[in-house]
């Protein structure tokens, strides 16, 4: 006897269980992360290219004070090459944080598919063992 695919099991359940237990595209769900939060920072660098254009050299010494990129200097410091005054800067933060967005993504999609599957498999298990709960009295 064969065991069913994943695919074959949840085919048996009501449309809106099956959409709800249906397992995640973790290449899609890494894409739309990656790109949606490379975006942000993109916006948020473009947003100060072009209401702060000029910081004087004095205020980036510091990191925070006057300084309206201060925040996102320090970002430099994790993602290279990331610089807010400059377009340049801004299009190689978005390539890193887009790359970050995408393994984080990818990540969160295996591991909720991974849980479904063990919760799965548990109220089966659980199932199978209720229902055969007396078979060993009637031996």
């Amino acid at each position: 006897m064969e065991k069913p695919t994943v695919t074959e099991e949840l085919e048996e359940l009501d449309p809106l269980l099956r959409r709800a237990f249906s397992p995640l595209k973790k290449r899609a769900l890494g894409l739309a992360v990656g790109l949606v939060s490379g975006g942000l920072l993109f916006l948020v660098t473009a947003y100060h290219l072009v209401f702060h254009p000029g910081v004087p050299a004095s205020l980036r010494s510091r990191p925070f004070g006057d300084d309206p990129v201060g925040h996102l200097r320090l970002l430099g410091q994790y993602f290279s090459g990331y610089d807010p005054d400059s377009w340049t800067g801004a299009m190689i933060g978005f390539v890193w944080v887009g790359g970050l967005g995408y393994v984080l993504g990818v990540a969160i999609a295996a591991l909720r598919n991974l849980v479904v599957r063990i919760s799965l498999f548990v109220v089966k298990v659980k199932g199978n063992l209720s229902a055969n709960k007396g078979f060993l009295d009637q031996i």
